[in-house]
């Protein structure tokens, strides 16, 4: 006998409806996640940006879009903390772009922009002694910015569309915040029964930086600052020195070449810092000839008295919520 089975028996009654299963299984994970972000949110830990080499790179190559007019700012950690970005646009009415970083040195970059024939429009360089004048910079900065560059330079066009989709689903998710990793979370819970506290430390979309001194884990005093420049100072012979002139002098020379604006900026520091700085690095010997060398503009916080008393009391940085101030005096100098 032929059995013979009919196109609607051919599912078993038992067998799950996988549309009904996927769908509770979004769900579940939608409810998950939207709690989560919640949590996360509530606990002020998000959406919050990761300084690092992904956003610098990203930055570097949106100058590449606007290079015509832009202002560019290169330094270290105090034109990083110090200059509000947005300010700064909204003063001249131009796109700004921080290109600073932490504890390195602006000269790969500012020999990358030389040699751009994109950028024409204004290059800001803060000069710190420690990391300009000194020879042993790369014990402290490791490279750093060299590093990013060769990131930057190494980056394919599906790569660079990867990276700002990484960017603005962290300025976006609040879960994805470095402060929000279950590894960190977790922990805290189990010990306090809370979420962790916000970093002290929040970078914006524009590499801005706001640094909450109230909230830092250890308290950094100039003593502490002016004795790591003591343990890194090894200022430069006056051969090398002027080499390092003419280094720069070229340079600038190229940017000019193309109509762009250089100005190098001495930002303000006090107390230890400022004495150590002094001591090893004279104004005389070091940036006055500098200048002397360098066909460019030149401002020195000590010639301009309403830059100063904005400084924390390490020394060495602008206060986080006197940068817009700061920022509009430097911006009238």
């Amino acid at each position: 006998e032929k059995n013979v089975t009919s196109s609607t028996s051919n599912s078993d009654p038992g067998e799950p409806r996988w549309s009904r299963v996927w769908t509770l299984a979004l769900l579940i994970v939608a409810v998950v996640l939207g709690g989560w972000e919640l949590l996360v949110r509530d606990a002020g830990l998000g959406p919050r940006y990761v300084d690092n080499k992904v956003l610098w790179a990203d930055t570097r190559h949106r100058l590449n879009e606007q290079g015509q007019d832009a202002i560019v700012l290169l330094g270290a950690s105090r034109m990083l903390r110090g200059v509000d970005v947005s300010t700064l646009s909204q003063e001249f009415d131009r796109p700004v772009f921080q290109l600073s970083v932490e504890g390195a040195s602006y000269l790969p970059l500012l020999e990358n922009l030389g040699a751009d024939p994109r950028i024409r429009g204004s290059v800001i360089v803060s000069i710190a002694p420690t990391f300009t004048f000194n020879r042993s910079l790369s014990q402290g900065d490791k490279g750093v910015q060299s590093l990013y560059l060769d990131y930057y330079d190494s980056q394919s066009f599906s790569r660079r569309l990867e990276q700002r989709l990484r960017i603005w689903v962290q300025g976006r998710v609040g879960f994805r915040s470095p402060d929000a990793g279950l590894a960190i979370v977790i922990p805290e819970l189990l010990t306090t029964g809370s979420m962790p506290a916000p970093d002290w430390q929040t970078m914006y979309r524009d590499r801005s930086v706001h640094r909450d001194y109230d909230a830092a884990p250890v308290t950094q005093t100039d003593e502490a600052i002016a004795a790591r420049y003591i343990e890194y100072n090894n200022p430069f012979t006056a051969d090398e020195f002027r080499l390092l002139i003419e280094y720069i002098a070229t340079i600038v020379r190229q940017l000019r070449a193309r109509g762009a604006d250089v100005y190098f900026v001495r930002l303000p520091s006090t107390g230890a810092v400022r004495a150590v700085e002094h001591a090893f690095f004279p104004r005389e010997q070091y940036w006055d000839v500098l200048a002397q060398g360098v066909d460019a503009t030149f401002v020195h916080f000590e010639d301009h008295p309403e830059l100063a008393g904005y400084v924390t009391e390490d020394g060495s940085h602008i206060r986080s919520e006197a940068s817009p101030d700061f920022t509009r005096a430097l911006g009238e100098v």
